[in-house]
């Protein structure tokens, strides 16, 4: 394992406890193969991704999903940069007791748009490197109970309870910077 771990290993950590019957919304652009390759999803209605690849849609999405589907718990896998997007999003998720689950993937950078960078021979661009966002401590401002956590024992047992409670749950966990791409 490195440290901090890859967003492969975090996602394989999410599929060891993800329920047969779960939806999961996708807006960690960076970590999306390493999602596509960790997790099998094959019920239909278990799987929201923006094909545009559009920030802000996932935290709100996932609300919307977990409201229309109540009996099928919601993970709402996200980067730090992507929830800020959509950051107001938990006050509803608080305010209605919606009980979906958000699985922040830090990594400390907006990847994607390095990535992007580098196929335009972008060097250096400004902006894209994230000081310390603190998703949980937001998070525990709206109202929702969160959690970090440090590797993928520690993760899984975060999801597990997560996954089980009634109300929204945010579980932050640091990952590799970079595009995960297994």
């Amino acid at each position: 394992l490195t440290d901090p771990m890859s967003p492969s290993t975090a996602v394989r950590a999410l599929a060891e406890v993800f329920p047969a019957e779960g939806i999961v919304v996708l807006e960690s652009p960076s970590a999306t193969l390493a999602l596509r390759n960790q997790l099998r999803l094959s019920s239909p209605g278990s799987y929201y991704f923006s094909s545009g690849g559009g920030l802000g849609f996932g935290m709100p999405a996932a609300i919307g999903v977990q409201l229309a589907q109540p009996s099928r718990p919601v993970v709402c896998v996200i980067g730090e940069g992507s929830a800020q997007y959509a950051i107001q999003s938990l006050w509803t998720a608080a305010a209605y007791d919606v009980p979906v689950t958000f699985l922040v993937l830090r990594n400390d950078e907006y990847s994607i748009l390095k990535w992007f960078g580098m196929l335009e021979d972008i060097v250096d661009a400004p902006g894209l490197d994230l000081p310390a966002l603190d998703c949980a401590a937001v998070a525990s401002g709206y109202g929702v109970h969160s959690n970090v956590v440090n590797g993928p024992d520690e993760l899984g047992e975060a999801l597990s309870k997560a996954l089980a409670s009634d109300k929204p749950e945010l579980v932050e966990v640091k990952v590799a910077p970079g595009m995960a791409l297994a």
